[in-house]
C-alpha cells in the first residue's frame, strides 16, 4: 500500500509548472525583442541607404544641369564625369533616366532591400541612358541631340 500522507501533496509539480511558465515567457520575451530589434535595424539601413542615394542623385542632377547649361551655351563637346560611390550602404544600385507625366526623372534605386529616389530633370537636352553605382560620365551625343548618362 502506498501511503495516504503525500496523496494531496503537490509542492513538487508547482515548481516545475513554475519553472516551465517562466521559460516560457522568457522565450516570449525574447522573440519578441529578437523581432523588434530586426525590423529596427531594417529600417535603419534603408533609412541610410536612402540618404546616400539622395546626396549621389542630388550631385548628378547638378552635373546633368551643368551640362545642359553647357550644350545650351552653343558647346559641341560635353563631357562630365563624376566620382561616385559604387554603393550605398554596402548595397549596389543603378541609376536610369525614365520618362515621367511631362518630364524626365533621374531614378536611383537598390533591389535588396528595395529603395528607390527619383528626381525630375529640369532640362533643355533629352537625358538618356543609365549607369551602375561607381564613376558616372555624362557625354552629349550632338548626333542624337541628348545627354547620355553611363558608367565611366
Amino acid at each position: 500500500m502506498r501511503p495516504t500522507a503525500l496523496r494531496g501533496d503537490r509542492r513538487g509539480v508547482s515548481t516545475a509548472l513554475g519553472y516551465v511558465l517562466n521559460l516560457g515567457v522568457m522565450t516570449v520575451l525574447v522573440v519578441g525583442l529578437v523581432f523588434t530589434a530586426g525590423t529596427y535595424v531594417e529600417d535603419q539601413r534603408e533609412g541610410a541607404i536612402r540618404a546616400e542615394l539622395v546626396v549621389v542623385g542630388e550631385h548628378l542632377v547638378a552635373d546633368l544641369g551643368s551640362a545642359d547649361r553647357l550644350v545650351a551655351s552653343g558647346a559641341s563637346e560635353v563631357s562630365v564625369s563624376q566620382q561616385v560611390p559604387e554603393s550605398a550602404a554596402g548595397v549596389s544600385y543603378t541609376v536610369r533616366v525614365e520618362e515621367s507625366g511631362g518630364g524626365q526623372e533621374l531614378v536611383l534605386s537598390t533591389r535588396d532591400p528595395a529603395v528607390t529616389v527619383r528626381f525630375d530633370l529640369v532640362t533643355e537636352t533629352p537625358v538618356a541612358g543609365g549607369a551602375s553605382g561607381g564613376d558616372v560620365r555624362i557625354d552629349y551625343d550632338s548626333a542624337a541631340g541628348e545627354l547620355e548618362v553611363r558608367s565611366d
